[in-house]
């Protein structure tokens, strides 16, 4: 029977497309998915699946599975221009010697202000990025929580005159994406 379609007949004898290849690359379908929720995160799941090929419900249980493995989240991202922040300021810290590092950190995320907080190696302990209303605000920020802190030893500020880049989207498609939700990619 070459050239012809294989078909299944349900129990009511109607004739039934073959099941889908299971074998469909999970990596890549995530990557793609990924790739237009990055474009518009409202983007509807119908839209997706016949943009990709496949069912409404495999993207839903794909988007959902990224969810629940902390691979993506979806959420509007707020501009703090639009909220009166305008000042962008970078803010390395000394953790002071005998001091519970991961108290410092715990204090600092919990700040509204601190929008990024890394741990470093170099000559500070950890890098801050954070938001102001103004240059005044900033200060008094510093006042509360760096100043006279006896866990930090030091602090060295960088005011952000422009920022360039920006970069919140990921390129899935290059070879040095090895992972994108689940297992290690073969």
């Amino acid at each position: 029977m070459a050239g012809r379609k294989a078909t299944t007949d349900d129990a009511r004898g109607k004739s039934q497309p073959p099941p889908q290849d299971l074998s469909v690359d999970v990596y890549a379908l995530n990557s793609r998915i990924i790739a237009l929720l990055q474009q518009d995160g409202r983007m509807p799941y119908s839209t997706i699946a016949k943009e990709l090929g496949v069912s409404e419900g495999t993207v839903r249980n794909r988007v959902r599975q990224l969810i629940d493995e902390n691979v993506i989240t979806i959420q509007a991202e707020a501009m703090p221009e639009a909220f009166g922040y305008n000042f962008n300021a970078q803010t390395f810290i000394k953790v002071a010697g005998g001091a519970d590092i991961d108290a410092v950190i715990a204090r600092l995320t919990s700040v509204p202000e601190v929008f990024y907080l890394t741990s470093t190696l170099g000559r500070f302990d950890l890098g801050m990025a954070t938001y102001h209303q103004s240059h005044e605000h900033y200060r008094a920020f510093l006042a509360a929580h760096c100043y006279g802190q006896p866990d930090i030893a030091a602090i060295e500020t960088c005011m952000v005159l422009k920022v360039h880049k920006m970069k919140l989207q990921w390129d899935l498609e290059g070879e040095n994406r090895q992972r994108v939700g689940g297992k290690e990619r073969p």
